[in-house]
């Protein structure tokens, strides 16, 4: 059975489906079979993350509604990572019974689902809450961010209290923390009480990566100890995080 990752933000712009295509990545290169499905309805991205858009003809709606198989529907991005991508928006057949049948269809396929979710919280993303056994909130280090971040797990943990719930950091910079810009680690973790999973620092290669930019080795193994994390293993943070 497929582990589903609900990846959740309270803000837009914190860089969450990049993140999420990242770590999806990580988890396909450690060989497992992962899928990342698109739920940001009618702002769909990871198809242009993924530099796969022409590629995606078809959608989970036209899964759910029976217009095609699951397998029609999924692009291959490269061994192990898959992309099922968003509708531009929901019909009146679209539910969440049609959700958790989809997601169920896909267990037997995948080690992993990354589901990217809007930012914000609504009726979508209690239907993905509902189904997902880990809930992953992606935040930047201000007070803003945290804050809505916040609200957004609380929401989330309020429809499935079950779930696991973890954070990764995105867009950390030690200089903007000590020059009181940035909140310290230890305060993002204390104010949205959620386990810390991973930190991404600053680096100009993962804000690029639309545009085909390769990934700096520093943010590269930022991500794959996040994965290893994610995946159960036991990974020290650097004290340079926290210092």
């Amino acid at each position: 059975m497929a582990k589903k990752i609900l990846v959740l933000s309270g803000k837009g712009g914190v860089g969450k489906s990049t993140v999420t295509v990242c770590l999806a990545q990580a988890f396909a290169e450690m060989g497992k079979r992962v899928l990342c499905m698109d739920a940001d309805v009618g702002f769909r991205s990871l198809d242009l993350i993924m530099r796969i858009g022409a590629e995606a003809v078809y959608n989970w709606a036209d899964v759910i509604s029976g217009n095609v198989a699951l397998d029609e529907a999924t692009v291959k991005k490269t061994e192990g990572l898959y992309l099922l991508c968003a509708p531009n928006s929901l019909s009146d057949g679209v539910n969440g019974e049609g959700i958790e049948e989809l997601l169920k269809k896909a267990d037997e396929s995948f080690d992993y689902i990354f589901i990217d979710a809007p930012a914000g919280f609504g009726e979508l993303h209690e239907a993905l809450a509902k189904v997902s056994g880990l809930v992953l909130l992606v935040a930047t280090p201000d007070a803003v961010c945290v804050r809505s971040a916040d609200t957004a797990i609380s929401k989330a943990l309020r429809v499935n209290p079950k779930a696991e719930t973890r954070m990764i950091i995105n867009r950390f910079k030690k200089s903007e923390v000590l020059a009181g810009r940035q909140l310290k680690l230890d305060d993002v973790i204390d104010m949205t009480r959620t386990q810390l999973a991973g930190v991404i620092p600053e680096n100009d290669s993962v804000r690029l990566i639309p545009g085909g930019a390769p990934i700096a080795p520093t943010a590269q193994k930022a991500f794959d100890r996040t994965a290893r994390r994610l995946g159960g293993e036991y990974i020290l943070f650097s004290k340079r995080y926290f210092s």
